[in-house]
């Protein structure tokens, strides 16, 4: 697999978009958000996602600078339509105004209908713990992406309904959950097709309900399905799934998976938490550190080195892709050659 810095692959994806007309705000909004995510090792959600962009585009199923509407406001909520923009400039943009809510209100909650596919969520939140607030944004595919099997059944019913909560600490880097409700992103599986290397045991059923570990088995007609987080507990992935679902669908009025399907999308729910609305700051900080300080100060299983808080393992991904580069798949690599290509762009070199 080659290697690149995450200069070269940010410069690649804005020359994409330059060739395509696209605004330098909007360029820059959405490459930071798939370089990002590949630092901090979240490759399901990184520059594996420019063909698709580029794709949609070029379909008009992305309006590059649509508007963001308000359909309803009060002065701590808000619901808004974005257009089919660009998932990354309307959550960007809808997280900034539910701070500015909550600063006024204490707590806050923006919705959004017919955005695109937002990317990697933990980026949002961490918006919301750099101004000392507490974010938490779900979303679901609007309707769309049915590729999560319910507890007991065997057909995609629900998205992999993602969420996402930070947590600002004093000296630290915040607590930062972005997790999905199924065993994995469908976009890890994506990951593992373009690696030409099977899926691990638990992530997968084929269309008659077996394990597998073949990805082709998830992309088959029918197909088959991703399975709720939790193992033998996968109850309570699903069960959250459920409630993702609806805050991120029925709120925000993109709607929750169905029978008739939908294009594929996402409906965002957001909600911010002004701390010292109801703690006071100093107090709240000693109180997070102290009590991560008890949790690391378990005794540890044999042959871990670390107990790690949410948040931990992806600044060290961070800091050793920062140093080392971020590998891209050969077969990711390939179709941003082709892209390249048909928009007559410099191919840059790999590290090795």
């Amino acid at each position: 697999m080659p290697v690149f810095t995450a200069e070269v692959l940010a410069q690649t994806c804005l020359k994409v978009f330059g060739a395509m007309g696209i605004s330098d705000a909007e360029s820059e909004v959405v490459t930071r958000s798939m370089i990002d995510a590949n630092l901090v090792g979240h490759d399901s959600h990184g520059i594996i996602h420019l063909p698709k962009y580029v794709l949609e585009i070029e379909e008009s199923l992305i309006q590059p600078g649509a508007p963001i509407e308000v359909k309803r406001e009060s002065p701590s909520m808000a619901a808004l339509d974005g257009n089919w923009g660009f998932g990354p400039m309307i959550a960007t943009h809808a997280m900034k105004l539910a701070i500015e809510k909550a600063k006024a209100t204490d707590v806050s909650t923006v919705t959004i209908s017919r955005s695109n596919e937002t990317g990697r969520l933990g980026g949002y939140v961490l918006i919301a713990a750099a101004e000392n607030m507490i974010g938490i944004l779900t979303v679901n595919d609007h309707g769309g992406g049915q590729n999560v099997a319910p507890y007991g059944g065997i057909e995609g019913r629900l998205s992999t309904n993602p969420l996402a909560c930070a947590i600002p600490v004093e000296g630290k880097e915040p607590i930062l959950l972005d997790m999905s409700t199924s065993v994995v992103a469908a976009g890890k599986v994506r990951v593992q097709r373009h690696r030409n290397e099977p899926a691990p045991e638990g992530w997968l059923i084929d269309a008659a309900g077996n394990p597998t570990t073949n990805v082709e088995d998830f992309y088959g007609t029918p197909p088959g399905a991703l399975l709720p987080f939790g193992g033998i507990a996968a109850q309570k992935g699903f069960g959250l799934s459920i409630v993702v679902d609806i805050l991120s669908g029925a709120l925000s009025g993109a709607g929750c998976t169905s029978q008739e399907g939908s294009r594929v999308g996402n409906g965002v729910f957001i909600t911010v938490i002004n701390i010292p609305s109801f703690v006071d700051l100093p107090d709240f900080n000693a109180e997070v550190n102290r009590f991560i300080d008890y949790i690391k100060s378990s005794k540890r299983s044999p042959g871990v080195e670390a107990i790690y808080i949410p948040g931990e393992r992806g600044k060290g991904e961070q800091e050793r892709r920062e140093r080392e580069g971020i590998f891209v798949e050969d077969s990711t690599w390939e179709q941003i050659r082709g892209v390249m290509r048909k928009y007559q762009l410099p191919i840059p070199d790999s590290l090795r």
